[in-house]
């Protein structure tokens, strides 16, 4: 299973991008979230409580003054 963060400007439909995070691993995108990695099949939005743990993971900041981002998992 790969994992996206997509990310969409507030108020807008189309996303702005779409960036593969699959390194940091089903097992941690769970607990991130609070569920059995093999539950993960739907998509996430990530909120502020999720920010620090998935920059921790990912080495990505979330700018959510700006922008929605969501956890999108994927088949391969």
């Amino acid at each position: 299973m790969r994992f996206l963060i997509t990310r969409y400007l507030k108020d807008e439909e189309s996303p702005d991008s779409s960036t593969d995070v699959t390194a940091a691993g089903a097992e941690a995108f769970g607990a991130l979230l609070g569920m059995p990695a093999e539950r993960l099949a739907d998509v996430y939005p990530l909120r502020q409580e999720h920010a620090e743990r998935f920059r921790r993971l990912t080495g990505i900041t979330l700018d959510l003054e700006k922008y929605e981002y969501f956890l999108e998992p994927e088949a391969d």
